[in-house]
């Protein structure tokens, strides 16, 4: 199972309550934002291990029983990409225990594609798959991270478009909000003029 083959995305709930779905560009950005990559208690989707399992099992199909220490892996892998992420979208060097963090888990055995059956792959595995898709992403795309044109959003994102043209984190959340403010914004300087 190479990580291009995975979709990616995901529903988010914003602080109001309102449902949106993220495309993020990435399997490994998708992971990141399952808590690292912001600094508000809501971003994070794994309160528990079981949590993470589901989410597991949403992307890759598998049911891991996962414990409180792979709960603790997992974060720590994440919480380097998220940073890693960070610092190319910033222009700046990569933190180097970042990098090793990430590099040690993409020199693992990854869940590999098969014909037949396969078997179940380990949380090491997966693990593996999201930091090789994280150094791929960094490594050969850095300049297609583009954060939200929102000006009172911070989500960063992998313009994965054909045009590498992409404005919003999602045409439902901030591309619909511009239209509304554009909106409304026409709607006032037209009555102005009359």
């Amino acid at each position: 199972m190479t990580s291009a083959s995975l979709p990616t995305g995901q529903w988010f709930v914003s602080a109001e309550g309102t449902s949106w779905w993220f495309d993020s560009g990435a399997i490994s950005l998708d992971f990141a934002y399952t808590g690292s990559m912001g600094d508000r208690p809501e971003w994070e989707l794994w309160p528990s291990a079981a949590q993470m399992s589901k989410w597991f099992a949403q992307r890759f199909g598998v049911r891991l029983r996962a414990t409180a220490a792979d709960l603790t892996r997992a974060k720590e892998l994440r919480d380097a990409v998220a940073g890693a992420v960070w610092d190319a979208w910033a222009g700046r060097d990569l933190n180097r225990s970042a990098v090793a963090m990430i590099d040690r888990h993409a020199a693992e055995l990854d869940v590999p594609p098969q014909l037949g059956t396969q078997p179940k792959p380990t949380l090491d595995q997966l693990l593996s798959t999201l930091a090789r898709d994280a150094v791929v992403m960094l490594r050969d795309h850095p300049e297609r991270l583009r954060q939200c044109a929102a000006g009172d959003c911070q989500i960063v994102y992998l313009d994965s478009s054909r045009s590498a043209n992409r404005t919003w984190c999602s045409m439902q959340r901030c591309g619909n909000r511009n239209k509304v403010r554009q909106q409304r914004a026409r709607q006032k300087s037209r009555s102005t003029e009359e």
